[in-house]
């Protein structure tokens, strides 16, 4: 019998309000970190690693020669009802124009099973639309390490 996949539904964001701007090493360092919920996640971007394909012809080949080029870990934006909280006092203030730091990012989803992200945070966008659209705010995270996977 087949399980049922996982949706995002339940699933939690939160934040450090400590600033990371090293690499965090491994499962252990992120878990030992102090995060803040940040609450009324609506949607949040894609995240991984992406990595140039980069080619380079010679007069010999008749396919060009490919590798692997700069690696970026991602800058998904996330969507959030605009209602106060401490999660997005934080992510207020971590997103000031005069704030170059890094924080790291937790992504719990229901099983209990976790993502680890460390990066930038900018923002915030303050979303429009129409007459039956929630007053919401998006900040762009821009992450500079590889994510971590958690049990």
């Amino acid at each position: 019998m087949m399980a049922d996949g996982i949706t995002n539904f339940g699933g939690t964001f939160a934040v450090t309000a400590i600033a990371a701007n090293t690499d965090v090493a491994d499962l252990a360092a992120y878990e030992a970190l102090v995060y803040t919920d940040v609450p009324n996640v609506g949607s949040f971007g894609d995240t991984g690693v992406t990595q140039n394909v980069v080619s380079y012809s010679t007069w010999d080949r008749n396919v060009a020669s490919k590798g692997k080029g700069e690696a970026d870990a991602g800058s998904p934006v996330v969507e959030f009802l605009d209602v106060a909280s401490a999660g997005m006092t934080i992510m207020e203030t971590n997103a000031a124009v005069d704030n170059a730091n890094s924080y790291a990012f937790k992504i719990e989803w229901p099983d209990g099973t976790t993502e680890y992200n460390r990066g930038i945070v900018t923002g915030p966008m303050r979303l429009k639309g129409g007459n039956e659209d929630f007053k919401r705010v998006s900040f762009t995270l821009g992450f500079s390490q590889t994510p971590i996977f958690g049990p």
